[in-house]
């Protein structure tokens, strides 16, 4: 029988590289992203004749909020969160539940001031808030920081995955 040389864990230390790699070129080509995305967002609403319902939905929307076509934010966004969600399973595969709830509890965060903003006449510190809480999901930060956190032992697996770990 011929020995491979390739180990088991290799291929998710190969795969973690590719996606942190990603990660790393959508936060420094953001602004060209946007601008592309925003492009085929304008162009394929004024293809279905929704382009101007969608700049006038958006009008209402503070500037510290969003500044860009609210499709393409979106767009940007859950790639963002994809890959960065997806590197933090490669790394962290046993403690993916934590990882999820953390990202899950930043968005209510943000959703809870956007709509503490709007609810309240437009406060602007709302909205700033709230920018700044996405800007911060939104950067590789919180992987690095939830991967040092979980790979230190600091959190401890749920106890179905001890029990796993264990084979009882």
């Amino acid at each position: 029988m011929q020995s491979s040389s390739f180990e088991p864990g290799r291929g998710r230390w190969v795969l973690a590289a590719l996606l942190l790699a990603a990660l790393l070129l959508l936060g420094f080509y953001k602004e060209q992203i946007a601008v592309f995305l925003t492009v085929c967002w304008e162009r394929m609403l004024a293809a279905m004749d929704l382009l101007q319902r969608a700049t006038a939905l958006q009008q209402g929307i503070d500037g510290n909020v969003v500044k860009r076509l609210l499709p393409a934010v979106a767009t940007y966004a859950a790639m963002y969160l994809a890959v960065s969600l997806l590197l933090l399973k490669v790394l962290v595969p046993r403690q993916w539940w934590l990882v999820w709830r953390s990202y899950a509890a930043g968005l209510m965060v943000y959703a809870a001031l956007v709509l503490l903003g709007k609810l309240g006449g437009d406060l602007v510190w709302a909205y700033r808030l709230s920018r700044q809480l996405l800007d911060f999901i939104m950067c590789p930060l919180p992987v690095g920081a939830l991967y040092v956190l979980l790979q230190s032992g600091l959190v401890a697996p749920r106890r179905a995955d001890r029990t796993a770990e264990q084979g009882l």
